[in-house]
């Protein structure tokens, strides 16, 4: 199962936000972003990260080749910085999404990012407020199928 962020843009006084313009990060390592480093970030529209991340890769190399340092140090330290991103790029696009004014409004936990979708446009009202109470099918029987039997059945 992966965790899900949900981020909705801010709408008018009144109006919901589209629902295209959510977006649901997935928390966790990527490996896009620890393959290719500030290109992630700029596919994901992260542009202020995305130079910053590239001046410390610039930084890294061209302090390591003035001061003389071993290439594979050099080497070493530029993949500690992939690693780095790969940990928390993801928080990085949530940090420059939440500069354009976008509000983490949900955590989802699915399979995959549809079922994410899926169970927040079902339970999303437009003023971003999720039900805090069970689907109305199911109730208790639907919990326990969840949980497995797990527990013993209360007794009378």
């Amino acid at each position: 199962m992966a965790v899900y962020t949900v981020l909705i843009p801010k709408a008018a006084p009144g109006e919901a936000p589209p629902p295209e313009r959510i977006v649901f990060l997935r928390d966790g390592f990527s490996t896009p972003a620890f393959l290719f480093g500030p290109l992630w970030l700029l596919w994901r529209r992260a542009w202020l990260p995305a130079v910053l991340w590239t001046a410390a890769l610039v930084l890294i190399l061209g302090g390591g080749a003035a001061l003389g340092i071993n290439p594979a140090a050099v080497s070493v330290l530029q993949l500690a910085l992939g690693l780095l991103l790969g940990l928390e790029g993801p928080r990085l696009v949530a940090w420059s999404l939440e500069r354009k004014g976008y509000t983490e409004s949900a955590v989802m936990v699915a399979a995959r990012i549809d079922e994410a979708e899926d169970v927040f446009f079902a339970n999303w009202r437009p003023s971003g407020v999720l039900p805090t109470t069970a689907p109305p099918s199911g109730g208790r029987a639907a919990m326990r199928s969840v949980i497995g039997g797990l527990f013993e059945e209360p007794r009378a």
